[in-house]
């Protein structure tokens, strides 16, 4: 059975739990020195004030001094030792769910906003330091004070102190009351903030096409209306608090009331002294504002297991491709590339009998060293096949072999550093040109790095720059136009020395002059390595060993250029349609 995000999250405190127990120690420490304040305004009022001992007065306000000096002192060491542990928890926690994120398939970034998983990461977590730095704090002083400020109640006067304890089950009813409305007003206020933050992740980093279709003003309306619901949904949130601590605060007002009258009465008659009822309302002050606090801590911690689960829900997710217990770390590859009778679709349910499939019982080989081409109208499973082949998914039904290797029994890290790819949009990360050249080979030194820079034609234009290979290029490579942004992708994966290549529309970025110099690049990069090459230009693979021809998920031609424009079919009519004669 699954264990509640409160328990799993006191899981996480573990590894900090020497230093959680000393700041406990510290709270409970600073909270007895709190205690005998009252007592010794008691002591003042009946003893020392009545029989003019001055030395006793002195006596009692120097240990009254002593003990809140030395309750500072406790309270701001006590305050360094959970701050710390609640923000090196956070920071490992961050760690531990940004590594998690890298295990995760890609189909879990296909179905989750880019903002909901940021969120995860960044705001989620930071529950947890409130609950350890600042619940947590509160939640154990304010328990602690409340036990044995009663008890000790009880000790002096049981009448008072049944007269104090006489409300507090009204509190505990309030709270009850509230608690479910809280934690699911908690969650809806949750789930629409994600929705907002994935919703302007999106449009962020989307304003070239906002701006290109005129629909600023659109996106305004969606997002104000997104706002506009989240101020409702944490409107309500306050107003649950605040009519929960107004209750509680009226609640404590009548037991104040109850004490003091009764015990006014009891000074009345002589029963008790007027040092002993300014004593006991001072303890009073020590049990129901802390019992009042209890509600704010309530709405923290509702708050907070809600961020909990977000972030538990997300370490629960599993990696849908993931290497196996007995997985393979291959060795330097051949490049045989088979698939053997391959089914595949996007949707989880691809599997039932009937479902609509992305590639249907696909079979080809192609042979180390060659070059295979795939080709086919838009949608047809050309990238699906990429994908397959990189192992960013696995088949449903069938295998992807590489060397006779089933990649699904293989190691994933050892089959991916052995290709290089260059998809059709090429993303190019924060830093410099020099970074994003050797990604995917840190240790390469200069040399290698110009060598593929050259390679690739990306080279001139470079130290063309004011900055040359120390160029910032900006998030996602904003810096850089688009025909540069593709160069330097296929320096990056030439840079790597892959034995499998994949461009994915390598070229269609490029102008025809840097084209031309792109294919002969790629011709003697090509060289000894298997290749695949995703081209909707049929010119530009009129060479290649084998053209592999999709239509809706099927394979319906494999061949050569020649012998596809001898069949008369798909491929022939494609390659009419490119090249025919203007009337």
């Amino acid at each position: 059975m699954q264990r509640s995000p409160f328990f799993r999250f006191l899981g996480l405190c573990r590894p900090h739990a020497a230093k959680i127990a000393l700041g406990v120690a510290l709270i409970l420490i600073a909270t007895f020195l709190t205690l005998p304040a009252p007592w010794i305004l008691k002591l003042i009022i009946d003893k020392a004030l009545p029989q003019k001992d001055l030395r006793l007065l002195t006596q009692l306000l120097g240990v009254f001094t002593g003990l809140f000096l030395l309750r500072a002192w406790l309270t701001m060491v006590r305050n360094r030792v959970l701050q710390h542990a609640a923000m090196r928890l956070v920071c490992d926690l961050r760690i531990r769910l940004f590594a998690h994120l890298q295990t995760l398939s890609l189909r879990y970034f296909d179905d989750n906003h880019t903002g909901e998983t940021v969120s995860r990461v960044s705001q989620d977590t930071g529950e947890v330091y409130t609950l350890t730095n600042g619940f947590l704090i509160n939640l154990i002083a304010d328990s602690v004070t409340v036990v044995v400020v009663v008890a000790f109640l009880f000790y002096v006067d049981w009448r008072l102190a049944a007269a104090t304890c006489a409300v507090m089950p009204l509190f505990v009813l309030n709270y009850l009351y509230n608690r479910r409305r809280m934690r699911e007003e908690s969650r809806t206020h949750r789930q629409n903030w994600d929705r907002v933050m994935g919703f302007l992740h999106e449009k962020v980093s989307s304003a070239r096409v906002i701006k290109s279709f005129v629909r600023e003003q659109g996106e305004i309306n969606t997002f104000a209306s997104g706002i506009n619901e989240d101020f409702f949904n944490y409107s309500r949130i306050v107003m649950r608090n605040t009519k929960l601590a107004v209750i509680a605060d009226l609640l404590g007002s009548i037991g104040a009331l109850i004490v003091l009258g009764y015990g006014g009465w009891l000074v009345v008659k002589g029963e008790m002294g007027v040092g002993t009822l300014v004593a006991f309302n001072a303890y009073i002050a020590y049990v129901f504002p802390p019992i009042v606090r209890f509600v704010d801590l309530a709405t923290i911690f509702q708050r907070a297991i809600t961020g909990l689960e977000n972030v538990f829900k997300l370490l629960d997710t599993k990696p849908e491709v993931a290497d196996s217990a007995d997985a393979v770390s291959l060795p330097v590859l051949r490049g045989d590339v088979e698939f053997r009778g391959v089914n595949f679709d996007y949707n989880v349910d691809s599997s039932r009998p009937g479902a609509p499939k992305a590639l249907k019982d696909v079979s080809f080989t192609i042979n180390a060293g060659q070059v295979a081409a795939i080709v086919g109208p838009s949608g047809s499973g050309k990238s699906t096949i990429i994908n397959l082949l990189a192992r960013f998914y696995d088949p449903a039904s069938g295998s992807v072999l590489v060397d006779g290797y089933d990649l699904r029994a293989a190691a994933a890290d050892s089959f991916r550093r052995q290709i290089g790819i260059v998809l059709q949009e090429n993303i190019l990360f924060s830093g410099t040109l020099e970074d994003n050249l050797k990604y995917g080979k840190p240790e390469a030194t200069r040399e290698e790095i110009i060598a593929a820079a050259k390679t690739a034609n990306a080279h001139d234009f470079i130290v063309a720059l004011p900055d040359g290979y120390s160029t910032v290029v900006g998030e996602r490579g904003a810096q850089m136009s688009g025909g540069q942004r593709q160069r330097i992708a296929i320096a990056r994966a030439i840079l790597k020395n892959p034995r499998i290549l994949i461009f994915d529309e390598a070229t269609s970025a490029l102008d025809v002059a840097s084209e031309r110099l792109i294919q002969e690049a790629m011709e003697r990069v090509m060289k000894d390595r298997t290749t695949f090459i995703i081209a909707h230009r049929l010119s530009t693979i009129q060479k290649a060993n084998k053209i592999l021809v999709m239509d809706r998920g099927t394979l319906v031609e494999q061949g050569s250029h020649e012998g596809l424009l001898r069949n008369s079919g798909l491929y022939a009519r494609l390659h009419a349609l490119q090249f025919k004669e203007p009337a």
